[in-house]
């Protein structure tokens, strides 16, 4: 078993650190050598841990474990092909949908790599969009920057290594293939039992569908976000504050969404944690203010989020073409009016999102007060990471503007952790079809390239209800009682 997992690992490990190594500047033949040497050393080091997660649920199970061979070499496949076009984005025909033109070119990193050199010079509002729209860096269409402040401190460190565009984007994809790769496959080792077997099972599947392949691509920050405040949460919980904190505090700082998860320990008593992650995030705020000075967070306070607010921030997302592709609460009212609810107008519509963010906030918060999460068993454990990516998606959720594609790889997630931790096989079958069915819903539905349809309209909006009512389940259940046993039930404990 640690053999098969060892080579698994090795393959699809060494095109990532190979594309990384391309992004130091490393000519690519060499850079798939010492990629390989050092996937072998990575992969060595984490088939002990996974092959002990896997083998009790594998063996004997011929049939399971050459469907998780079939997964792995689709993944292996999959990482491989993508890799190319990372490594030079000429090779458009190596991209994860190369027949949709609006998403070989698109680029969420390239606002990261803009960002920051913005930021660095102090000369211009990094938050107007004139500076990056419209241009293109070769083939790539440059993105407009949104994030607070202190998320450029990532792609400015990054900057230290490399100001050449290309180099930024290879090294920024290995960065979020690995941590990604690793949150999923490390979180299921650690919940354990039979539990983490299928939800490592579950995060081979995650890493084939074309949503968390095409996040990659593009190098949009939401999905590591989400895997580094998974982790975070975990470490935090688990009394390692001076690792867990600064992760929190960076992606709580960034993404706003994973701030939630900071409400979620203060109302859980986690004093220590809370305390931590604080003091983490004040040295963060005073690094970025000692790196970029004061006016990136003048020009966010002042500019940035007023436009996001009223809506200015993301114009796309009153366009007809672009709504099929907005996963947010504010996106599923666009989709109604165009659909006929025109009284549901902008304003109103912004109002209904805000109103949705103060019940996110209030369910976060009973969530904390009243669930109680054991982690001595594996049911636990997977229920603590459950909670915490509804949490963060719920959030996520209230942006006026969020990307179909990376949006619900979260969800997806979830859903895998669900149908690992399923009691019964219904149950495990039900949601594993869910899963199914919002990877495949999520890459069919068309980019802005393609002109909106009334099916889509729907369809999308669909995916999106369905999100959200899965990702509100996962924390009201903690907050409502236990349900009450049978009457013979109790009579016999009597």
């Amino acid at each position: 078993m640690r053999k098969s997992i060892l080579v698994v690992a090795t393959l699809w490990l060494t095109p990532v650190i190979a594309v990384g190594l391309s992004g130091l500047g490393i000519a690519h033949g060499a850079a798939v050598g010492v990629g390989f040497i050092l996937a072998v050393a990575v992969a060595a080091w984490a088939s002990g841990p996974l092959a002990a997660t896997l083998s009790p649920t594998l063996t004997g199970r011929p049939v399971l474990a050459a469907i998780a061979m079939v997964v792995s070499a689709v993944a292996i496949v999959q990482i491989a092909r993508e890799s190319v076009f990372m490594a030079d984005s000429s090779q458009a025909a190596y991209s994860v949908m190369p027949d949709d033109p609006w998403r070989v070119e698109h680029s969420c990193m390239s606002a990261y790599f803009e960002g920051a050199r913005f930021a660095q010079a102090g000369t211009e509002n990094l938050y107007d969009g004139t500076l990056y729209q419209p241009r293109h860096i070769g083939s790539l269409k440059v993105d407009s920057y949104h994030y607070p402040p202190p998320f450029l401190l990532l792609p400015r460190a990054l900057r230290l290594v490399t100001t050449d565009f290309f180099q930024f984007r290879a090294i920024w994809f290995a960065f979020q293939a690995l941590v990604f790769a690793g949150a999923v496959a490390g979180l299921a080792v650690w919940v354990g039992g039979r539990i983490g077997a299928f939800a490592l099972l579950g995060s081979l599947a995650l890493l084939t569908t074309p949503s968390v392949l095409y996040t990659l691509q593009m190098g949009n920050f939401q999905s590591t976000a989400m895997a580094l405040g998974a982790v975070a949460l975990v470490l935090l919980i688990t009394q390692r504050p001076k690792t867990g904190a600064p992760i929190l505090a960076y992606v709580a700082l960034s993404k706003i969404f994973p701030g939630l998860l900071v409400l979620y320990l203060l109302l859980a008593r986690q004093w220590r944690a809370v305390a931590w992650t604080a003091a983490s995030g004040i040295l963060l705020l005073a690094l970025t203010v000692g790196v970029f000075g004061t006016r990136p967070f003048e020009d966010f306070v002042h500019y940035e989020l007023p436009s996001i607010s009223d809506g200015r921030a993301f114009p796309q997302s009153e366009r007809p073409g672009v709504v099929e592709s907005n996963q947010s609460l504010y996106g599923l009212t666009v989709r109604l009016r165009f659909l006929g609810a025109s009284w549901l107008d902008q304003p109103l519509g912004l109002k209904l999102t805000s109103v949705y963010g103060l019940i996110v906030l209030a369910l976060t918060a009973l969530a904390g007060w009243k669930g109680r999460i054991d982690l001595s068993s594996p049911a636990g454990r997977v229920l603590l990471l459950q909670t915490g990516l509804a949490l963060m998606s719920l959030a996520s959720f209230r942006s006026p503007f969020v990307g179909g594609v990376y949006g619900l790889v979260a969800t997806m997630w979830l859903l895998t952790l669900l149908a690992a931790s399923s009691r019964n096989y219904q149950s495990a079958v039900m949601w594993a079809l869910a899963y199914v069915v919002c990877a495949v819903g999520n890459r069919l539905t068309p980019s802005p390239y393609f002109p909106p349809t009334t099916f889509w309209l729907v369809a999308s909006g669909g995916i999106l209800v369905f999100a959200l009512a899965v990702n509100f389940w996962c924390v009201v259940r903690l907050i409502l009682p236990p349900p009450s046993p049978p009457f013979a039930a109790r009579e016999m404990s009597a």
